[in-house]
């Protein structure tokens, strides 16, 4: 059931239409929060454009399926891409709704993984400003600390996240801090918070 599956044939193309997607838009993902801060309003418009563009895409993939485009469809690597599409799609949360409850059916018979649920959970959750559970998403401070955006229940976290199959925070952050400098405490600060640093592109 959590055998890696190649892509079935004959949807071979959307796997790697969800791939070269992926792949585009991880230089951004992966840029240190500090850098992406001091991109050009132009450069950070055709940021904008091109996820909207790669939501677009992975809604209709969606559809043709009409489910998750999970590992014994598409493959794990590109249901691994449409997973990070989707967390990045913060101007839809009605979308990221419908995409959390089709991939959330997907890790139920063992096409996809929890941890993959846990990440798009929490960024829904940020998104429509509610508390997240697994403690992925963080964003940067006014005095340039890396900053989780809150978290429901703080003492339960790392049992959350290991049911999730994730890694105790601790050990999360100490990755986080060597791509995006030093983080602050689980303690929410004051001041508004901006769009989410997920913990899944920012390690």
């Amino acid at each position: 059931m959590n055998e890696p599956h190649p892509p079935v044939p004959g949807y071979t193309a959307l796997a790697e239409d969800l791939l070269d997607r992926a792949q585009r838009a991880k230089e951004h993902w992966r840029t240190p929060g500090a850098e992406r801060l001091g991109k050009t309003p132009d450069a950070l418009a055709a940021l904008a454009q091109a996820q909207h563009d790669n939501t677009t895409g992975l809604k209709r993939i969606v559809e043709r399926l009409g489910q998750w485009p999970g590992r014994s469809t598409v493959g794990p690597e590109a249901c691994q891409a449409a997973v990070d599409i989707a967390v990045h799609s913060d101007h839809n949360t009605a979308l990221q709704r419908t995409l959390l409850g089709l991939l959330h059916k997907a890790m139920e018979v063992g096409d996809a993984t929890s941890a993959q649920l846990a990440h798009l959970h929490d960024r829904y959750l940020v998104n429509t400003g509610q508390l997240q559970l697994y403690g992925t998403q963080h964003w940067y401070r006014p005095d340039g600390l890396l900053q989780p955006h809150p978290i429901a229940d703080p003492a339960q976290l790392d049992t959350r996240r290991a049911r999730a199959g994730l890694p105790p925070y601790a050990e999360k952050t100490s990755r986080l801090r060597e791509r995006h400098g030093p983080t602050a405490s689980l303690s929410p600060a004051a001041g508004d918070e901006p769009a989410p640093i997920s913990e899944q592109r920012a390690a």
